[in-house]
């Protein structure tokens, strides 16, 4: 019986929430017998690797993009993955993301294989300002993952019919390594995401210069590689200003953040918005005190029960943050009931339970 194929497009698998998923996906269904294709269209410099079996296809290893200019990179990226998908003939198309799923969309105009969308962000980011594109992506659509009810409820009600909410797997290297949290944890406070505007690392910085004097060993870690042009030049410049060179430092990319954060005092994502944050969910797997802002659109708050699993904040809410933190740090039992409180989530997030949801899902499509 000819295996069932499942071509994956999203921009690349560099180190982020949406490639982690790809990649996990990626493998569950192709160790269950599938036939697994990744089509992306650039290589990041820090990469997650495919399961040995899963075949990769980068659209950007051809010369002519390297030298196109950015109208024509973009023409030829829709017709190099039109005729990718054509010649592979997969049984389904998943696209993670706004970007590759608008392409998937009119990549595929008057193809019979069915697409299956993913949501990753704030739909009011994401989507609001590329209302042909959404409406051309509901209509050839034929289901989207949401991570939460609210970023459905942005979308066309005919388009929620088809939809489903999953929610992101928590990757096995994190559920093993949790541990009982200490009384007497570490003086450092982390934080995990890129170094872009959306993160907002500079809440954080601003919080904890709210603190510092009253813990003079504190100190913050910042795990993430650049993004946004600027943002860590902006944030440097704070920190030479406020005189915290010495109890700031950006940690770059890590391959092992399971077992470089998991001692950490706290863990805080101080974002404008998100999705369902990758981060957070790992840092409780771990069972870390979890800090968040209320971000839309609405992924801590599924995560987190305020006061019982981790503190949920206001968006740009200095004071609050810095108050959630001087809570935690002064009440380090309530910090370990609220870990191990978090370590709940292991359960909802397991990769193996998620996957079988995306298989139902997909098989679903494709009968």
């Amino acid at each position: 019986m000819k295996k069932k194929k499942i071509l994956f497009h999203i921009n690349s698998l560099g180190k982020g929430g949406a490639e982690r998923v790809v990649t996990v996906l990626s493998q569950y269904f192709c160790q269950d017998g599938y036939e697994v294709v990744i089509v992306t269209l650039w290589r990041a410099e820090e990469e997650y690797e495919p399961l040995e079996g899963v075949r990769r296809i980068n659209l950007g290893d051809r010369a002519e993009h390297a030298s196109a200019k950015r109208i024509r990179k973009a023409v030829m990226r829709f017709t190099d993955l039109r005729s990718v998908i054509r010649r592979e003939a997969p049984d389904i198309v998943i696209s993670f993301c706004n970007k590759a799923n608008f392409r998937s969309a009119y990549s595929m105009i008057g193809m019979k294989i069915p697409l299956l969308t993913s949501v990753r962000n704030d739909p009011q980011v994401d989507y609001a300002p590329h209302r042909a594109s959404t409406r051309r992506m509901e209509r050839k659509a034929a289901g989207c993952v949401f991570q939460t009810p609210d970023a459905k409820a942005f979308f066309a009600p005919e388009f929620q019919k088809k939809s489903r909410i999953i929610w992101n797997p928590i990757s096995e290297k994190y559920l093993l390594a949790g541990q009982e949290p200490s009384v007497n944890g570490n003086e450092y406070i982390v934080t995990v995401g890129r170094i872009s505007v959306q993160k907002n690392h500079m809440l954080l910085l601003r919080a904890f210069v709210r603190i510092k004097d009253k813990y003079p060993d504190l100190t913050v870690r910042i795990y993430g590689e650049d993004s946004d042009e600027g943002v860590r030049e902006t944030l440097k410049q704070y920190i030479e200003e406020e005189k915290i060179a010495d109890r700031v430092r950006f940690m770059g990319q890590s391959s092992h953040l399971e077992k470089e954060i998991r001692d950490a005092a706290l863990f805080v994502l101080p974002s404008d918005y998100e999705g369902m944050p990758n981060a957070l969910m790992e840092a409780m797997a771990l069972g870390l005190p979890v800090i968040a802002t209320d971000c839309p659109c609405g992924g801590a708050r599924m995560l987190i029960e305020d006061g019982i699993s981790g503190r949920l904040v206001p968006v740009g809410d200095e004071e609050g943050i810095a108050k959630a933190m001087e809570q935690l740090l002064d009440d380090r039992k309530l910090a370990v009931l609220m870990g191990k409180n978090a370590k709940q989530i292991a359960e909802k997030a397991d990769p193996r339970r998620v996957y079988e949801e995306w298989k139902s899902y997909v098989e679903q499509i494709i009968k």
